[in-house]
């Protein structure tokens, strides 16, 4: 998939989980893009806060044709940093995915390319899991696109 250019960006996008919690995300933006088989899609980067292992973090989430792909963190030391932090999920039991553990386990081959820290070292507070986790700087739209397009694919296979 490749990003075509920026479609629109706005303030005050609100988004209705499965759960029915609604979530706002006061900056975001939208991109078009196409994937090999030529079929345009609408991704959206949305930018909010949430509460998250005991204080407020910077939060990430990017839609493909609005359906959320990849959910990111602030990292402790976002502040100064800028990054944002995605636990690696792997396929798992019958439910669906799992964390891919810290140190325990490989990192998947497929996430090559992308930057890749234990959560823990960058993150800390109550109920951090153990795991390995994409990094990137909140302003790099390719490492936050790449992810969910990773995501996105492994869903649909």
């Amino acid at each position: 998939m490749q990003i075509l250019d920026v479609q629109a960006a706005g303030v005050d996008f609100v988004f209705r989980w499965p759960s029915g919690t609604d979530e706002k995300y006061p900056q975001w933006i939208e991109y078009r893009a196409v994937s090999s088989e030529g079929k345009h899609h609408i991704i959206r980067i949305g930018f909010g806060m949430r509460a998250t292992y005991g204080r407020d973090r910077k939060r990430v989430v990017v839609w493909f044709d609005g359906i959320p792909q990849a959910e990111f963190l602030g990292a402790d030391d976002f502040e100064h940093s800028g990054e944002v932090l995605s636990a690696i999920k792997i396929p798992g039991t019958a439910t669906g995915e799992r964390i891919c553990r810290y140190l325990e386990e490989p990192i998947p081959e497929r996430y090559t390319g992308l930057p890749v820290v234990g959560l823990k070292t960058r993150v800390s507070g109550q109920g951090v899991q153990n795991a390995w986790a994409v990094v990137a700087n909140v302003a790099d739209h390719r490492v936050l696109f790449g992810l969910a397009a990773l995501r996105r694919l492994e869903r649909s296979r």
